[in-house]
């Protein structure tokens, strides 16, 4: 979406019409509509202080407006784990549910497969080879990291370990290489090219953490920065940004004060 100049008054009558449209209002499907801009705008003390309360000034209740219906099926469920099975993702039932907990909650209810197997299975692999742990050696590593680099991916560290959990896993490992730096230079690669690729938006800021959230990680600062994530947390506490790591866990639709306590 073209950048525009947001007033009160202009979100004020989008929120409206996006409520009228059908749409939820959660800044993830904001994100997702491309309106990004106007929520990060909303939460500026001078015009709402907060995405909720823009919602509320259009005569809404958040609580109501932004509930996000995720419409999970049979087959998108399948479509999902053929596509993390296709970037190498350890697809392992204990890997899954650490990396990929929202898939696997829903993959196991009963009105879906039942089991992470079953569903494993109705994606055409093979359960017994993906209960293992990939088998990976310095020449797979290797081979990996180009090819996600011919295809001109994010192989930042916080990216890739967010995208590609086990490859940069196996990558950090002493068994290896030791560092994802180590991988990277050892494929080839100049490390400060691919540390430059991550630039920090607020519409990319804000997808992250709802990404990590989705997978039951906490956003919390100390466990953030155990994670990796120094270089996002600094672009989003910046003037020109959100501010502070706060104003930007809310919003991404999340509430700060509940998380820092996890």
């Amino acid at each position: 979406m073209s950048r525009r100049k947001w007033t009160p008054e202009r979100i004020i009558q989008t929120i409206k019409d996006l409520h009228s449209a059908g749409h939820s209002l959660s800044t993830r499907r904001m994100a997702e509509l491309g309106y990004s801009g106007m929520v990060t705008t909303a939460y500026k003390d001078e015009f709402f202080g907060s995405w909720r309360n823009a919602i509320r000034a259009a005569g809404l209740d958040p609580k109501l407006v932004c509930k996000r219906k995720r419409k999970w099926t049979q087959e998108k469920i399948i479509e999902e784990i053929q596509r993390l099975h296709r970037i190498s993702e350890d697809l392992s039932h204990s890997a899954a549910k650490r990396n990929h907990q929202y898939l696997v909650v829903v993959a196991v209810d009963d009105r879906m497969f039942g089991t992470w197997r079953k569903a494993i299975e109705a994606a055409g692999l093979n359960y017994e080879a993906i209960s293992k742990h990939r088998f990976w050696s310095k020449e797979r590593i290797v081979e990996r990291i180009r090819e996600l680099h011919a295809e001109d991916e994010d192989l930042s560290h916080e990216a890739a370990k967010n995208r590609y959990g086990a490859l940069v896993s196996a990558a950090s490992s002493k068994r290896y290489f030791g560092s994802w730096r180590a991988a990277i230079e050892a494929a080839g690669i100049d490390y400060a090219d691919v540390r430059k690729i991550n630039r920090w938006t607020e519409e990319k800021i804000i997808d992250t953490i709802q990404t990590l959230h989705r997978q039951g990680k906490s956003v919390n600062n100390s466990n953030m920065r155990r994670m990796g994530y120094r270089g996002m947390m600094e672009a989003a506490s910046r003037e020109s940004s959100f501010g502070s790591w706060a104003a930007a866990v809310q919003a991404a639709g999340l509430d700060y004060e509940a998380i820092r306590k996890t």
